[in-house]
């Protein structure tokens, strides 16, 4: 037993040493990196000025832009989280009934998921063009001097945003949501029908009551991806007009790579990284004890 133990730790060192040098190597290096006034034109980054927490203050104090770019990745996250779980139950539960073509009409709803982001954000950028097919569905209707420009009002760019993502990763929540909904118990939901419940109550006293744990473990996995939001903001707005759709994930890009200041971007990526760990412990709070409990 001792030499199965010690053949397979020994067989485990070469992929725990890849981990360590592709992981953690770049983590400590861009750690340090973020401590320094470090660009690509001032050669050697061991040969940069180690300048402690200046880029940490900057960021939080003085860089109004930044702190624009959270909070404005903040409310698209919020505003796109809260349609995407409205539309989801509504599909789950739709999809909780035997009807024509469930089969077909599941893998469709699923099919917006598996595509790349990026193809997603170019489709949808053809989509809103001053004379794409939205804007001549909306002169049919209402004339041409209804069509709005899309890209160069900052609230109609931020809504193709919110449209584009909700579109992308709703069937996101509808599979999970489902999956929790088929899930759940047959003997509460008797009990509460024999006891006199309506379906309603049912649904909002019983069943939701019990979806907790799924509808937050949901949003923490939706929430770690919508906070990075980059790909569809590239192809769609590049952050404008100005940077009115300007997320943290882009400005960051353009920090680093437009702007060549990659110590001040690691430090703005590591203030995000520490953000996010915090919503997220905080919104695992309610169901932590319960999903550490199930793991024993």
């Amino acid at each position: 037993m001792r030499g199965n133990l010690g053949l397979a730790r020994f067989f485990a060192v070469p992929g725990q040493i890849v981990s360590v040098l592709v992981l953690v190597m770049p983590l400590l290096v861009a750690l340090y990196m973020s401590f320094t006034d470090w660009t690509p034109t001032r050669g050697s980054l061991l040969d940069a000025s180690f300048v402690g927490f200046e880029n940490y203050s900057e960021l939080l104090i003085y860089d109004s832009r930044f702190l624009e770019a959270v909070t404005r990745t903040v409310l698209i996250s919020v505003v796109c989280l809260a349609f995407e779980f409205t539309l989801g139950l509504g599909l789950a539960v739709l999809f909780l009934r035997e009807f024509r073509g469930k089969a077909i009409l599941f893998s469709a709803f699923l099919t917006p998921m598996m595509i790349l982001p990026v193809v997603v954000g170019y489709t949808f950028w053809m989509l809103f063009q001053s004379n794409g097919p939205i804007n001549q569905v909306i002169a049919l209707v209402a004339g041409e001097g209804a069509m709005p420009e899309w890209f160069r009002s900052a609230p109609l760019a931020i809504a193709t945003v919110i449209v584009t993502e909700v579109w992308h990763w709703t069937p996101l929540f509808f599979l999970i949501l489902l999956s929790g909904l088929n899930a759940v118990p047959e003997n509460p939901v008797r009990a509460a029908v024999i006891l006199g419940a309506s379906p309603r109550q049912v649904f909002w006293r019983v069943v939701l009551p019990m979806l907790k744990p799924v509808i937050i473990v949901a949003f923490v996995i939706r929430g770690m991806e919508v906070i990075k939001l980059f790909d569809e903001v590239f192809m769609l707005t590049r952050g404008g007009p100005g940077t009115a759709t300007e997320t943290i994930s882009l400005y960051i890009y353009k920090l680093a790579f437009n702007d060549f200041q990659l110590a001040y971007g690691a430090a703005a990526a590591f203030l995000v990284l520490i953000g996010t760990l915090v919503i997220i412990n905080f919104m695992l709070l309610p169901v932590r004890d319960q999903l550490l409990e199930a793991r024993r």
